[in-house]
């Protein structure tokens, strides 16, 4: 039987999407970061067919302890596409993936009700529904626990549990998309070859829609948000943890999403791989550095720390890994922060370095602190008043007591902690909250976002168009000292293009604004600013654009130019770029 087509609401859209997105990636990789150099960087994969046809999202990874969601949803960036495009977005969530955890601060999974702005998974949150808006379809991967059963069996199989299903919001959404009979079609395919007959997928509709549901949490997810705000068909493949083969579950979460994509007009040859291959996935990954000595797999490696020295980890290339497992590197008194990447000045001594790959331990640093931290007592006595140290931009700052920081929208602030202070410091930066979980008012360690908007508003002083707030030591028997951070809005004044005859063109900024070009090819190449570059993203309509990417305006044109802030997605504003017929 010839499966029913999905009417697809946009073709054009979706491939300008990837028209666009494939000039930023590399040939040998089809991908964009966004919030790259944060903590939660979002790796987007972008795969264009031989023929047109539908765009489909895939994604995986929006809750870290879900392996075979994201494991999945890699293994797909691999495949060939005959007909049609995807958006594949394999590590939703990086830092729960890092831990191993469902959530850092709020589920990621339940923030697409609305655009919150609190924690950094509102920012990915932002993000994503970018990425979907130029799809035709959805398709989630996760693991759930135990076996999803319409009626109670055990513990372990049940209408409570969510193992090896098909969920769905309604059996049919505005009477055009029938997400009951897609996730059948499937089903009959799949389950014939699933022994044993226990492991097979059932449909899980959970009504979202009534009003009476058993799931109205359900209401806040992105399938929903798929469904009812952007109108395209999305549904859920869930394998159970219950099952321990990882490699057996991914093999049928790949069948799974073949199937759904089939059914959705989108033709793919997945890559070769086997069972075994992917439950042995990190065999491969190269070694982490830590201060240039390389740290294997299953190795303890001793490190000696002097106070004041600052430590920096690198990890392999992830495009060299058939898996792109994402690198972590945890300090034991800082077990949520990723030094991968991210400096740390080290001024309190710690015992170890947890060094792992999408969250499994490969090897374990033993940290020694060397004879000179017994001097930290003099040191501290000879000193003259606090001194703190931050990373600002992942630049190292000291900033001495009652003194002023200036800083920018949108800037990455770590207080890193006192200058000869002692192992057990609170810094508070008044305003914001750290932990939903456990607000003690410590803040240090923590990659701090810059937005006023994130922050409780009681806390801020107004100082012109900027805002003041403080950053004050609050540990316990020390006398109480701070700084004042000073954030201003950031404030573009010119963008600068490159025509195709290598000439500058400085578009002088303007919010609301238009600016008339001769048609032609540009390339987007500078930026004025009062803060750096890189903390400024372009987007053009539906896609990113990035600094080098090129512009084509044909006469008559009229091109969107907004520009966000890297590191929440946020607009800082919008113009229009316009080519005249004459």
């Amino acid at each position: 039987m010839k499966p029913i087509r999905f009417p697809v609401r946009s073709l054009g859209l979706g491939l300008l999407l990837f028209l666009a997105l494939a000039a930023l990636a590399q040939a040998d990789a089809p991908s964009v970061t966004f919030f790259a150099g944060t903590q939660y960087e979002l790796k987007a994969y972008f795969l264009r067919g031989e023929a047109p046809g539908p765009t489909v999202m895939v994604q995986g990874g929006i809750q870290g302890d879900e392996v075979s969601g994201f494991l999945s949803a890699q293994v797909l960036t691999r495949a060939t596409l005959r007909r049609g495009n995807l958006v594949i977005i394999p590590r939703a969530n990086v830092p729960t993936v890092n831990t191993r955890r469902r959530q850092v601060n709020v589920d990621l999974n339940r923030r697409f009700d609305r655009d919150y702005g609190q924690y950094y998974e509102d920012r990915l949150a932002r993000a994503i529904r970018f990425l979907m808006a130029g799809c035709d379809a959805f398709i989630h991967l996760h693991e759930g626990s135990g076996f999803y059963h319409p009626t109670y069996i055990n513990v372990l199989r049940n209408p409570g549990r969510y193992g090896q299903s098909i969920i769905i919001d309604a059996t049919v959404f505005q009477n055009r998309i029938h997400l009951a009979q897609a996730a059948h079609h499937v089903l009959d395919r799949l389950n014939g070859a699933i022994v044993p007959a226990d492991y097979r997928f059932r449909l899980f509709n959970t009504d979202t829609f009534a009003s009476n549901t058993a799931h109205p949490e359900q209401r806040k997810s992105l399938t929903y948000y798929a469904l009812s705000q952007v109108g395209i068909p999305a549904l859920a493949i869930e394998v159970s943890k219950s099952i321990d083969n990882l490699g057996w579950k991914v093999m049928q979460q790949l069948k799974a999403a073949q199937l759904f994509l089939d059914y959705f007009g989108v033709e793919a040859t997945l890559p070769y791989v086997t069972e075994d291959e992917i439950s042995r996935y990190l065999g491969g990954f190269g070694p982490v550095t830590v201060n240039g000595r390389p740290v294997r797999k299953g190795q303890t490696l001793h490190l000696t720390l002097s106070p004041g020295e600052t430590l920096q980890v690198a990890a392999p290339r992830a495009e060299d890994q058939a898996f792109s497992p994402v690198a972590a590197v945890l300090a034991s008194d800082r077990p949520d922060f990723n030094m991968v990447g991210s400096p740390r000045l080290v001024l309190a001594p710690f015992s170890t370095l947890d060094v792992r790959a999408d969250g499994n331990r490969l090897a374990k640093v033993a940290v020694r602190m060397d004879s000179t931290w017994k001097d930290l007592a003099e040191a501290k006595a000879a000193g003259s008043g606090t001194l703190f140290a931050v990373w600002l931009n992942k630049k190292l700052r000291f900033v001495p007591e009652g003194r002023t920081l200036e800083a920018v929208t949108g800037d990455q602030l770590v207080l890193e902690g006192i200058w000869s202070g002692r192992s057990d410091e609170i810094l508070n930066l008044k305003g914001f909250v750290s932990s939903p979980m456990s607000n003690r008012g410590q803040d240090l360690g923590q990659e701090i976002i810059l937005d006023p908007q994130d922050f409780i508003g009681s806390y801020l002083e107004k100082s012109g168009d900027a805002w003041l707030c403080r950053v004050v030591r609050e540990t316990r028997g020390m006398k109480r000292s701070e700084f004042a951070l000073r954030v201003s809005p950031r404030r573009v004044q010119a963008v600068q293009l490159v025509d195709s005859d290598g000439r500058p063109v400085l578009v002088h900024w303007k919010d609301g604004g238009q600016f008339n070009l001769p048609p032609g090819e540009y390339r987007l190449d500078d930026l004025w600013s009062n803060g750096p570059r890189d903390k400024v993203v372009a987007t053009q309509g539906q896609h990113a654009l990035p600094w080098g990417g090129i512009l084509r305006l044909a006469p008559g044109d009229s091109l969107p130019l907004t520009l966000r802030q890297a590191t929440t997605f946020k607009p800082i504003g919008e113009m229009v770029l316009r080519a005249p017929n004459s």
